[in-house]
């Protein structure tokens, strides 16, 4: 491995090059939406969310690796210590192996007392690069997704649909939904009002409304796509999307949850509707961004391999920083979530 003397630097996100950021990104084989300075950016404008970028540059200033991700404080102030996590939504890349190691050391040595533990989601998976993970401290988890291969026709992605959905999707055609992309502001309230709710019933965290205003504010680049399900001209079901190199990534989805309403199976009209909408824009993946644990019965990873794709399992990548303060923070989270439930 090369040493740190005059070879190659870390550098963070204030000293990189943005273009330079943008370039290695762009023409990386594993580069996604997620490594980009605009989710970079998104986060940053985010409360109780720090973003953390770092780059391992050879002597010749071109970047050789990237890792990055955010810090999030569930509960700031006192209990801010036993609240934050690190985040990478997706994996480190690098264009060699051997410009991983002195990052993953440059960031465990960053990390400490900053939080309790780091998840990796990884969105790939080879031998080497889980080598050099488990060597740096990380433990491997399995973990699954789903990535739907976008068929050229309609005719062929509805073809490759599953008995149940189809039943669902021909007793939602009888309602008349309108499904459309949006990325008004309209919208963008219509989607949070019906994030914070689903979220509230499940006794779980959200970004607060500016990320979902700056996702679309701070977007020069076509990557933000509110996508809604109007019925009678009300918005019931919206969901936000990136979209990077001919990949839609699922990244949060709101839907009112009223009885009589999901009976028209609104959901499996909708996400046939924007599958048609990747079939029209030549997009080439439809990614869900998870489909559960393995050997964890999941309703939800069930009703979307009913659309087609291939059920991965890249897992994700743990490492306890505080093993006392992260038992303390595990134990509270449940008593808090049994403690909501009641309420």
């Amino acid at each position: 491995m090369r040493d740190n003397e005059g070879k190659i630097k870390i550098i963070n996100a204030l000293q990189i090059n943005r273009q330079a950021w943008q370039d290695y990104v762009d023409h990386h084989t594993y580069g996604t939406v997620f490594h980009t300075s605009y989710v970079f950016d998104v986060y940053n404008s985010t409360p109780h969310y720090k973003p953390f970028a770092f780059f391992v540059v050879n002597e010749d200033g071109e970047i050789e690796a990237m890792m990055s991700g955010f810090l999030q404080t569930v509960k700031p102030g006192a209990l801010a210590k036993l609240s934050t996590r690190s985040v990478l939504l997706q994996g480190p890349i690098y264009t060699t192996i051997d410009s991983l190691e002195p990052l993953l050391g440059f960031y465990y040595q960053w990390i400490k007392g900053k939080a309790l533990y780091t998840e990796v989601r990884n969105h790939y998976l080879d031998a080497e690069y889980s080598k050099h993970m488990q060597s740096a401290g990380f433990q491997w988890e399995g973990h699954y997704n789903i990535m739907r291969e976008i068929p050229s026709t309609t005719e062929q992605l509805w073809k490759e649909i599953g008995r149940k959905r189809k039943d669902g999707i021909n007793k939602a055609k009888r309602f008349d939904f309108q499904v459309s992309e949006d990325n008004s502001i309209g919208t963008v309230t219509d989607f949070y009002d019906l994030l914070t709710r689903n979220y509230s019933q499940l006794r779980l965290p959200i970004p607060k409304r500016v990320f979902f205003d700056n996702c679309v504010f701070q977007d020069a680049s076509g990557y933000c796509r509110f996508f809604k399900l109007e019925d009678d001209g009300v918005t019931k079901v919206v969901l936000l999307a990136f979209l990077f190199h001919g990949i839609l990534h699922a990244v949060y989805i709101g839907s009112d949850q009223d009885h009589e309403f999901i009976s028209k199976r609104p959901i499996d009209y909708f996400y046939f509707a924007v599958m048609r909408w990747c079939v029209e824009n030549n997009v080439r993946y439809f990614d869900w961004l998870g489909a559960g644990k393995p050997n964890v019965s999941y309703g939800v990873r069930d009703f979307k391999l009913q659309y087609g794709g291939e059920l991965v399992d890249f897992g994700r990548f743990n490492m306890v920083h505080s093993p006392l303060g992260f038992k303390i923070a595990e134990t509270g989270f449940r008593l808090i979530q049994k403690l909501k439930g009641k309420i």
